[in-house]
């Protein structure tokens, strides 16, 4: 499995896919998903008035030394599955940010 299957290139940076679960004891980057084309994320805002997508988007700045106003949502606003743009990473930048998956 592959986890920077999740990465795609984009004009302004690059693109990660997400399942996002909200309301969570922790927010935390969990992994890839089991078919690696997404990226498991957890964030401890509930899914009410876009505060668990507030949530997301500060974890994703924080977590790649990124402005807030860099990290955008493109897509899935009321869904768990998220696509976000991590302005002016590439897609092997932000792979060398995402934490190491052990194997096995």
């Amino acid at each position: 499995m592959n986890p920077t299957m999740a990465l795609r290139p984009h004009p302004e940076g690059c693109t990660l896919s997400l399942r996002v679960q909200p309301g969570a004891r922790k927010s935390a980057l969990l992994g890839p998903s089991a078919g690696g084309t997404q990226w498991r994320i957890a964030v401890t805002a509930p899914p009410v008035d876009g505060s668990a997508n507030l949530s997301l988007l500060r974890l994703l700045a924080s977590h790649f030394s990124l402005s807030r106003s860099s990290v955008r949502l493109l897509h899935g606003e009321h869904s768990r599955d998220k696509v976000v743009l991590l302005r002016g990473l590439t897609p092997e930048q932000a792979a060398a940010l995402l934490p190491a998956i052990p194997s096995g």
